[in-house]
């Protein structure tokens, strides 16, 4: 199981539960590549021409791959346009160039590459790398749920993660989390639990690295790199990411984590100065804020959705809610509204 090893597992370990693809010969792999993630040109850098593919996947859209070519090659794709991908290397070095910027990559740096842009890629033989892909509308819908707001210009990311740093960790072992779900497939997740992995991978891979929203809201990440958060405020903010929309207390919360109540409250003001109630409410909030964006006025009604967020007293919502965006949940199902943080 990945979580249980280090931050760059071995590649032996990725997705063993999964058949193997091998080939040595270019076309082939180029050609089965492509079919998995994108039209692209497949060039071996050594003099003898050669690869040594092996490729497990768990599918296309929102997947976990490994890819390893087992040989220098340099990969010149097609503009990618309904798919994002982090490409972390576990071992060995690639670089990246597109037309505004260059990222060498190493286990410690993943590679994003951009859209609606050319690029191309040269991996240095020894770089077997772990991927991760999301349908375009998929992470864009979850970046405008998570910032609570909605921007003229789709989706940008910057061209790199910093896995090392504590949000990249948090965002790696989500990825492990969801890998470890997947990677036996007779005991295939309920489509329930796998969309609830889903949803971590998506917040955590949104809250580890720079895009347009991050720019747009001054979320930039410019602060100093602090402590890692321990595994039980970890898991809590993971708990709340997945189930803010149920009706749970922090009673129930605690239990899940198998900790008291006042242990968890410790750890919280220790940790981020704030209380499990506090960021319940905040999480309820901005659950309630993506179902009346995505609503329909006509059909959905704020008391409706208040409730369905855990939500008793419609007074109080709408006041943390104002407090929280300031605009009214009306507003919000009627139409946009600024995002103010």
């Amino acid at each position: 199981m990945l979580i249980q090893q280090p931050p760059a597992p071995d590649a032996n370990s990725v997705l063993d539960g999964l058949p193997t693809l091998r080939t040595r010969d270019p076309g082939e792999a180029q050609e089965r590549v492509s079919e998995l993630f994108c039209r692209h040109e497949l060039r071996p850098l050594s003099a003898r021409g050669s690869v040594k593919l092996n490729l497990r996947s768990t599918g296309e859209g929102f997947g976990v791959h490994l890819l390893d070519y087992g040989a220098a090659v340099r990969i010149e794709p097609d503009a990618l346009q309904t798919f994002f991908m982090v490409q972390v290397p576990l071992s060995g070095r690639a670089r990246l160039c597109s037309p505004n910027s260059t990222v060498d990559s190493t286990p410690a740096l993943a590679s994003v590459p951009p859209i609606d842009q050319d690029f191309s890629m040269v991996w240095e033989a020894g770089t077997p790398q772990l991927i991760i892909t999301v349908p375009r509308e998929v992470l864009g819908n979850a970046a405008t749920a998570l910032f609570g707001a909605t921007l003229d210009a789709p989706l940008q990311l910057a061209n790199s993660m910093k896995v090392a740093t504590p949000a990249g960790k948090l965002f790696i072992r989500s990825v492990f989390e969801y890998h470890d779900l997947l990677n036996i497939p007779e005991n295939a997740p309920t489509p329930y639990v796998r969309r609830l992995h889903e949803e971590v991978v998506l917040a955590r891979w949104l809250l580890a690295m720079e895009s347009n929203f991050t720019t747009a809201l001054g979320q930039g990440h410019t602060a100093p790199e602090g402590p890692h958060p321990s595994a039980l405020v970890a898991d809590f903010q993971d708990l709340l990411l997945a189930h803010s929309g149920e009706d749970l207390s922090v009673g129930d919360l605690a239990e899940a984590l198998g900790v008291s109540v006042r242990t968890l409250q410790a750890a919280l003001a220790k940790e981020l100065s704030s209380t499990p109630s506090h960021m319940l409410r905040e999480a309820r909030v901005r659950r309630a804020h993506q179902m009346l964006t995505a609503g329909n006025p006509r059909i959905d009604n704020v008391t409706d959705i208040a409730q369905r967020c855990g939500f008793g007293h419609l007074g109080r919502f709408a006041q943390a809610y104002r407090q929280q965006f300031g605009f009214s949940p009306s507003q919000s199902l009627r139409g946009p509204g600024p995002a103010k943080f």
